[in-house]
């Protein structure tokens, strides 16, 4: 499953990126990632910009490269195309919509949490009928990490940018700001939430797989245990993540409910 809610703790100031995927993430202890993260540097030369992105934030072992064409990005965004590093597995998009100054070592947020967070809640994590020995618990991960995401910029749509500027990674307008995910200060208060959801949903296909009940009471379980966890939000946001002046603040976790009239 591509991992199409990734975001970058870019300076908007220097370079603006979106509608990232990326593809062939494992999550596993030894996988491509480093707390579900990996780290972008780019360099411009002559309107040619060269990416790379590290698997480490001290930028020393590439996980894919990629390059844009950015002689036009004043009319439109200009896209990337990552393959593959030093056998990574890793490749994908994104999209520049503007760049200015060369950015080093972006944190990238591409996966809430990884398999080893779910072994906390669930040891044999690896024993479930689900469990991919290459890429672990990826596909399960990227839909949580998706809806979690998603489910936040409903709850705190205010603080991320409003209302009426829902994300959607196929939408192809040329310009897309929000919701800004940057203004989660730190997205690991997401992790319990994600971690649950994703043990919901593998649960639930293992009950699909094997008939077996045992996995529909632990479905039930982490359903609940995510509702717990959501309603335990209380987020550090930054109103202006492209200033380091702007304090961290703290938003309401009541859920948000729209009366049609």
């Amino acid at each position: 499953m591509t991992f199409d809610y990734a975001y970058a703790y870019e300076d908007r100031d220097e370079v603006h990126t979106s509608r990232w995927a990326i593809d062939g993430v494992e999550t596993t202890a030894d996988g491509n990632l480093t707390h579900g993260r990996f780290w972008m540097s780019a360099v411009d030369t002559d309107d040619t910009v060269a990416v790379t992105l590290y698997s480490e934030p001290a930028c020393t072992t590439s996980v894919a490269t990629g390059t844009a064409d950015i002689s036009g990005i004043d009319d439109a965004p200009a896209k990337c195309t990552l393959a593959s590093a030093n056998s990574s597995g890793l490749s994908g998009e994104f999209y520049f919509q503007t760049y200015t100054t060369d950015p080093s070592a972006v944190e990238v947020v591409v996966s809430l949490a990884m398999d080893s967070d779910l072994a906390i809640e669930y040891a044999n994590v690896a024993n479930l009928p689900v469990y991919d020995g290459t890429t672990g618990m990826a596909d399960y991960l990227a839909a949580a990490t998706k809806k979690t995401l998603l489910l936040a910029s409903q709850m705190y749509a205010e603080e991320l940018g409003g209302f009426t500027a829902a994300e959607h990674r196929y939408r192809t307008s040329a310009t897309r700001e929000t919701p800004d995910y940057r203004c989660i200060a730190n997205p690991d208060q997401l992790q319990e939430a994600c971690v649950h959801w994703a043990l919901m949903l593998a649960f639930g296909a293992s009950h699909e797989r094997s008939q077996d009940t045992m996995y529909s009471s632990l479905r039930d379980y982490h359903n609940d245990m995510r509702k717990e966890a959501i309603q335990s939000w209380n987020l550090a946001l930054n109103s202006g993540p492209d200033s380091d002046d702007d304090a961290d603040r703290r938003g309401a976790a009541a859920s948000v409910h729209i009366e049609r009239l």
